[in-house]
């Protein structure tokens, strides 16, 4: 170690352990992503289960909350696990209750597709199997954790909402523009034609740019910056406003996200008893 960095507070270096762990899993799904965009052949057995990843996302959002709030209120490893389990198969249910007043009588056509049960049922195992072990042999500070989630959840809800749903409508209208003016001679002409191959493979792609997004945002939450800062990803002001849900109140926003930035780094720097 440098003598810069012995000059470094512990709580403000960049944790790059951690960061290899976290964006482990969504760098590898991205690049198999990729992969298959490159043949999209191999994908069409199961490319219809992709579309479980998108109620999953949302999901997988909600359950960083429970993380949040299983390591604020940390007693044992066994309180905890058992806190995170019982708040898991409640949001479970509630899903569960979402999904069949959404899709009534479709949704067990839906749900009892090979592809679909199975990706929901293997998110659903790694999910609980993940939190389950990393609660139980949790031995670090919980309350700078529960901080650290925190921001990582807020991040993780608006990329859902950014890359998941608002994105994707926006390039999918630009897209039909696009191939409008190229089919009726109004321009474009170098752009290919949109076969259900070149479409299936930009899905892909795009799949494979919202994972990296993700990892970019775990690996933001170990960080150097972020400890002294405690400023998330999707925290400025103006990131706000593209979030549609979001930029009903703007100054109120950002008020919000600016204590909350000042309560995290008050506990990863160790100012605070708690994260309240």
């Amino acid at each position: 170690m440098t003598e810069a960095e012995q000059s470094v507070p512990r709580q403000a270096r960049t944790d790059w352990s951690a960061i290899f762990t976290s964006t482990l899993m969504p760098l590898t799904v991205a690049a198999g992503f990729v992969y298959f965009a490159l043949d999209p052949s191999q994908a069409a057995d199961w490319a219809r289960g992709l579309l479980a990843l998108i109620p999953l996302e949302y999901f997988r959002a909600l359950v960083l909350y429970i993380l949040r709030d299983t390591y604020r209120e940390y007693r044992s490893p066994m309180q905890a696990a058992r806190f995170f389990l019982l708040s898991l198969a409640i949001l479970i249910g509630i899903a569960l209750a979402i999904s069949l007043y959404v899709l009534k009588g479709d949704w067990w056509a839906w749900v009892s597709k090979p592809e679909v049960y199975r990706a929901i049922a293997f998110a659903l195992a790694l999910i609980a199997v993940d939190g389950v072990i990393g609660v139980y042999f949790f031995r670090g500070d919980p309350k700078q954790l529960s901080a650290r989630l925190e921001a990582v959840a807020d991040d993780a809800s608006d990329w859902v909402q950014i890359g998941g749903f608002q994105l994707p409508i926006v390039l999918g209208l630009a897209l039909g523009l696009i191939v409008i003016l190229r089919e009726t001679g109004h321009g474009f002409a170098w752009f290919p034609e949109a076969t259900p191959e070149l479409l299936q493979s930009a899905g892909l792609l795009y799949a494979a740019f919202y994972f990296l997004g993700k990892a970019v945002l775990l690996a933001h939450a170990n960080t150097a910056a972020f400890n002294t800062t405690g400023r998330r990803v999707f925290g400025a002001s103006w990131i706000q406003r593209l979030i549609w849900e979001k930029n009903k109140n703007p100054a109120l926003a950002a008020s919000t996200e600016r204590a909350a930035a000042k309560r995290r780094r008050a506990v990863l720097m160790g100012e605070a008893e708690d994260a309240a």
